[in-house]
């Protein structure tokens, strides 16, 4: 948790450093929450995938701010984005099902 947090203060010091506005975490989740519902409907194929692309960016962006989708033993309908603690389900838990 520590490694990250340094990695995000390095990366909102690094964004303002090139004087590009640094998306909060309010504006990661938005953002995360538009692109998941792009992603899940319906129409052009390539739109969608775009959407769902920026979606999977959103959620790596929201895991290096230090925040976790769901905690362990939650069903899908109950998960959502919070700050990340002992019974979080991290990027690499993921990762690990996947394999």
């Amino acid at each position: 948790m520590r490694s990250t947090s340094a990695a995000f203060a390095l990366l909102l010091v690094a964004g303002s450093a090139f004087g590009q506005p640094v998306p909060t975490v309010r504006d990661l989740l938005a953002a995360e929450t538009k692109a998941t519902q792009g992603c899940e409907g319906s129409g052009d194929p390539a739109a969608i995938r775009e959407q769902c692309v920026l979606r999977d960016r959103l959620s790596g962006r929201l895991a290096q701010a230090g925040y976790c989708w769901g905690r362990k033993g939650q069903t899908d309908a109950k998960k959502a984005w919070h700050p990340c603690g002992p019974d979080s389900i991290y990027v690499d838990d993921v990762e690990a099902v996947r394999r």
